[in-house]
């Protein structure tokens, strides 16, 4: 009976190894196939993008898009046409197979697309308009367990952007242990790491009133000492890190 047992596993075996070389030398093919395909559609006006299990990021910029064809299976791709230019109506024609297709477009370009789902996601986020001279990028293909998205450019903004461009000469208000300090000639944002750093050189007011009895307002424009801060305006920067200032610019 154990060696029934182990001639069973030993068969097993071996056919696993056979199978696993057949679909590796399938695969393998494939993928030549796909590659030969791209290199050889280089100087067509169409050309040809394919993906077989790899994530794939194809970027036109300051070129004219003439429409594409693309095969997808087990892939991610993204086809970044934010910097490209049109001048006619363009096809974008495609089959995916359990993957992702993003297709990125600029802005002045409508989209319309026909596509053939199964057990697929599809949203189509560009908002098209009715004017002359505005060409349309038609996305025609067939999705099985896929997912096809059609998105303007920059419609993902990255947070660091609310944060950046700030003028040292514009003056904002800070919040210094829940009393509002005078004006400051300068505030300076970084973020990093999701921390946020802020430093502040508060501006001295030679008119103020330091009067060391007053608890409503403990703000003095000669104090070696402050606890900054708790919010920027105009920008809000929420639950900053309360840091002590050792020295103050005049």
């Amino acid at each position: 009976m154990a060696k029934k047992k182990l001639a069973k596993t030993v068969v097993c075996l071996g056919a696993l190894g056979v199978a696993s070389k057949v679909a590796y030398s399938k695969y393998k093919t494939a993928k030549e196939t796909y590659a030969q395909e791209e290199a050889d559609s280089v100087g067509d006006e169409v050309k040809k993008y394919n993906a077989l299990f790899e994530k794939k990021v194809i970027e036109v910029e300051d070129e004219e898009f003439t429409g594409c064809e693309i095969k997808a299976v087990f892939s991610s791709i993204v086809v970044d046409l934010g910097l490209a230019t049109f001048e006619k109506d363009v096809y974008i024609n495609f089959t995916s197979t359990a993957s992702s297709l993003t297709v990125i477009l600029p802005e002045g370009v409508n989209a319309a697309c026909d596509i053939t789902r199964t057990a697929s996601g599809m949203r189509n986020l560009v908002d098209n308009v009715e004017e002359e001279d505005i060409h349309t990028v038609y996305i025609i293909g067939k999705a099985v367990c896929s997912n096809i998205e059609v998105v303007p450019v920059n419609f993902y903004v990255d947070d660091e952007d609310d944060f950046e461009d700030i003028s040292d000469d514009e003056a904002f208000e800070v919040v210094v242990d829940n009393t509002v300090t005078p004006k400051v000639d300068k505030t300076v944002i970084s973020k990093e790491n999701d921390d946020f750093d802020v430093t502040v050189a508060v501006e001295d007011d030679e008119d103020s009133e330091n009067d060391e009895d007053d608890n409503d307002n403990n703000y003095s424009g000669n104090s070696d000492n402050i606890d900054v801060a708790v919010a920027v305006e105009p920008y809000g920067a929420e639950e900053l890190e309360v840091q002590e200032l050792e020295e103050l610019d005049d």
